[in-house]
């Protein structure tokens, strides 16, 4: 029993340590050792793919990992991933981009890469990026061919309990006043960096796997589903600012409608009231710790964010503005591979004028938001690969979609279309969309993993649609 599900669920688990880590560890650990762990661990998650996927029914293990080397070398976003990742092997290999001083001529210049002409990054910065786009093709095609149904929902839920992990980790470090945590839970639009977005992406994630792994009949899972429900929903709170918390949280609420609807349609009212029992439990335990003496000062805070005047102020507007044109400035002058990952904040103080310094801070790091800072630091070139990796996983959503619809027309089942599919399968276009709009206000989104968060989500939601009819001769075993 125990090898059959480890066989059935390690590739899951791994997989969902390599999406959930930069959220439980962003923290807490610097950015090179965060970045060796998602190296290794990644590395563990490739040899699962290639010795333990999710077998179908009938098939044989060798089977299995015939069919997967067979759709992965056809995939062509894995070749995609892969032109991704050499690009990223090459910034982290033309590093050195830094702030030199010239004693001859007394003044402070910019000493570029050693081959200006490719990609760079500014000192080690480029490692970061490097470990997160191995990882991310790592767990998008492993979501996408080696997982079935039952391993996919682990996958969201596992992802959701590391996530939640480090997430309460983080909370109870903000409520005792330790430091950056307690400056995160204050975070503001003006802060660069809204690490409680990576929580609130898996918060969506694992509400909708949570419930319909229920229907599935994953007892085992519920206690994993509320701690994960309750983890993420206390960091999506304390560490972002009130109103883009409040939106995140509705998001996950409209996705736990939908899914409570949809399992009572299939499963009954008494699974969905075994899933709306456990999703309780976490809001519970969520709302309790965050109500507690320590986190006053918090709730003051968030209380007062819900104010457009204290939320967006017109010093912020000032900022902002002056950031946009010195991003611009900086962005002709490298307009197709940047200026290197981490080497904004070297270019900027030549870029700004002197009125620009009054509203500036002493040491602008980024651009007024993620646009900016992606377009400025990694240039056009950079910044078209990842439409490209989001372009092809919104078709591959989109394809599963129109796929699904045809089938569910062929068939005679009397039931619609929308009840027979997953609610797992919404989420995807969800995160998506507050990856788009979270990236306006976080300025070092490009610099997260909140990107790599969302096309977990998406690739995720794509592959939990119903096949279509010619691919379910062999139907997806338990795994």
């Amino acid at each position: 029993m125990l090898y059959r599900n480890v066989s059935k669920y390690g590739l899951a688990t791994h997989l969902a340590l390599a999406a959930a880590l930069p959220a439980a560890l962003a923290q807490f650990v610097s950015c090179d050792v965060l970045a060796g762990v998602m190296f290794w661990v990644s590395l563990a998650a490739s040899i699962w793919i290639l010795m333990e996927p999710s077998v179908f029914s009938g098939e044989t293990i060798s089977g299995a990992r015939a069919r997967v080397l067979h759709r992965v070398f056809r995939d062509p976003l894995a070749w995609l991933f892969l032109v991704v990742v050499v690009f990223a092997f090459v910034r982290w290999l033309n590093s050195g981009v830094r702030l030199a001083f010239d004693a001859e001529a007394s003044v402070w210049a910019v000493k570029e890469a050693a081959a200006t002409f490719l990609p760079a990054s500014s000192g080690n910065e480029g490692l970061f990026p490097l470990a997160l786009a191995i990882s991310m093709g790592v767990v998008v095609i492993g979501v996408k061919h080696a997982l079935g149904r039952n391993a996919r929902l682990w996958f969201g839920i596992a992802a959701g309990v590391a996530s939640a992990t480090g997430a309460c980790i983080a909370v109870i470090q903000a409520g005792m006043g330790v430091e950056p945590f307690h400056a995160s839970a204050l975070a503001s639009f003006g802060t660069p960096c809204l690490w409680g977005s990576m929580y609130a992406m898996f918060l969506l994630v694992t509400v909708a796997c949570g419930i319909e792994a229920e229907g599935r009949g994953m007892t085992k899972s519920r206690l994993f589903f509320a701690w994960s429900v309750a983890g993420n929903g206390m960091g999506a709170y304390l560490f972002l600012p009130g109103l883009l918390s409040v939106a995140y949280l509705s998001l996950a609420a409209l996705v736990a409608i939908v899914a409570i609807v949809l399992l009572k349609q299939r499963s009954g009212a008494a699974a969905a009231a075994r899933a709306t029992s456990m999703l309780a439990f976490g809001i519970i335990m969520a709302t309790f710790a965050t109500i507690l003496p320590p986190y006053a000062e918090i709730q003051e805070a968030k209380v007062k964010g819900f104010a457009i005047e204290t939320a967006f102020p017109p010093a912020l507007a000032d900022r902002n503005a002056a950031l946009a044109r010195i991003s611009k400035a900086i962005w002709m002058d490298h307009p197709w591979s940047g200026v290197g990952i981490g080497a904004f904040k070297l270019h900027a103080p030549f870029s700004a004028g002197k009125d620009d310094w009054a509203v500036l801070p002493p040491q602008p790091t980024v651009g007024p938001n993620g646009y900016f800072t992606l377009v400025t630091e990694r240039g056009i070139v950079d910044a078209l690969l990842w439409c490209a990796v989001i372009a092809m996983l919104v078709y591959f959503w989109v394809f599963r979609f129109i796929g699904s619809f045809k089938w569910q027309r062929q068939q005679d089942e009397g039931r619609s279309w929308f009840l027979n599919i997953s609610a797992v399968v919404w989420v995807g276009p969800l995160a998506l969309l507050a990856c788009l709009v979270d990236a306006w206000f976080s300025s070092n989104f490009p610099l997260t993993a909140l990107a790599g968060c969302m096309m977990a989500a998406l690739s995720l939601a794509a592959a939990s649609f119903p096949k279509a009819k010619q691919d379910t001769d062999k139907k997806e075993s338990e795994g």
